[in-house]
């Protein structure tokens, strides 16, 4: 026989980190599997032979996706004519609902099994969607506890697999990381990994950045910045605010390790940052309509990863409205406070314990090898 093939789908440089462990671990289980799909660097890295790199052109906000629509009309119509014409043995899509629910609807219409790793985080901003999510997929990989039970009640096959991130961690020396650095004066930024992030959150966060200095003159503000397409915004804004900074460009590890406090969007981010166990608050920009929205459907109390796997409100986190920093800086202010910082901290490192083991990249793998073995012919 020749050996099973998989199609991964991935958008987001998260899903590409993530989809590059799995493939790894996936062929630890099962040397002779092959990959391809789309994605991005790691992947291509990890031995997936890409269809399309969409990671570097990850976007949000309707009037963007707009002007992608055509090319991902195009993906989708190439992806469907191999779906037909040539099926992979197994479709795996990693979160990116807006192309991999089309993905993996198409792929089952076609006979193919499909797995989607990481189900996105409908619940929080359109919980109506979880059915329609439920429905694209043969078996479910949820990365928070209580997700396992939010999207069984729609889908008898759902497994909690835990939070991959937790396993790149994992690999890092953290004692070398805070020896190597120094700068126990950071504050932080992380804006995101998407340049519509980026200019929607980093000039209200350089305001932050601008008051705080006025209260703490030795406290120097970094910026992450994880992709080098993202650095020319990233300087803009800087020059606009007038607030002196340094950009981190790359795997902002050590930046984490050393931070002061941190100012997250929210996201994946914070969930590294919260494993470094220091102060930190997690933010998203959003409008006063956009929050009573929120506040209306959403199925959570929290927004915020750590707090949701804590199940309590371990950092801050604040829906607030770009060009209004108040309400953040009041939040910082208090975070600064040694006692305060000292309080966070502690919460960080009991969770961590507790709560951020790796491994899911193993489990996950198993998950996907299993519904391989059932689908083989007889």
């Amino acid at each position: 026989m020749s050996p099973k093939r998989i199609l991964l789908c991935a958008g987001e440089p998260s899903g590409d980190l993530h989809g590059a462990r799995l493939v790894r671990e996936c062929r630890r289980l099962s040397p002779d599997l092959t990959f391809s799909g789309i994605g991005g660097d790691k992947m291509a890295a990890a031995g997936v032979d890409l269809r399309a790199n969409l990671v570097d052109r990850a976007v949000m906000g309707w009037s963007r996706i707009a002007r992608e629509l055509p090319g991902m009309v195009r993906l989708l119509a190439g992806l469907t004519e191999e779906l037909r014409v040539d099926p992979p043995d197994q479709v795996v899509v990693i979160d990116y609902p807006g192309l991999n629910i089309n993905i993996a609807q198409i792929a089952r219409r076609h006979g193919v099994a499909v797995t989607y790793y990481i189900c996105p985080q409908v619940w929080a901003w359109a919980p109506w969607r979880i059915k329609k999510v439920a429905a694209s997929a043969d078996q479910l990989l949820v990365v928070l506890p209580f997700e396992e039970d939010l999207y069984r009640s729609v889908h008898p096959r759902v497994h909690h697999v835990g939070n991959p991130v937790f396993d790149h961690l994992a690999d890092l020396d953290l004692s070398e990381l805070r020896e190597g650095a120094g700068h126990e004066q950071t504050l932080a930024i992380l804006p995101g990994s998407r340049r519509q992030e980026i200019l929607e959150i980093l000039p209200t966060l350089l305001e932050v950045a601008r008051c705080l200095i006025e209260d703490h003159p030795q406290l120097k503000v970094r910026i992450s910045c994880q992709r080098h397409a993202l650095k020319e915004a990233i300087d803009v804004a800087i020059e606009e605010s007038g607030v002196p900074a340094e950009v981190i460009e790359g795997a902002p590890r050590q930046l984490q390790a050393n931070a002061r406090l941190a100012m997250v969007a929210s996201g994946t981010a914070t969930l590294e940052q919260a494993w470094f166990s220091r102060p930190m608050m997690v933010v998203y920009p959003t409008s006063e309509v956009s929050r009573a929205g929120y506040s209306l459907f959403a199925v959570t109390p929290f927004f915020a990863l750590v707090n949701l796997i804590a199940g309590e409100k371990v950092v801050p986190e604040i829906l607030f409205e770009p060009g209004q920093p108040e309400p953040l800086v009041r939040e910082a202010r208090r975070l600064l406070d040694p006692r305060e910082a000292a309080r966070c901290r502690e919460k960080l490192q009991l969770l961590r314990q507790e709560c951020f083991q790796p491994g899911a990249s193993g489990r996950a793998a198993q998950k996907v090898l299993e519904l391989l073995e059932e689908r083989v012919p007889d």
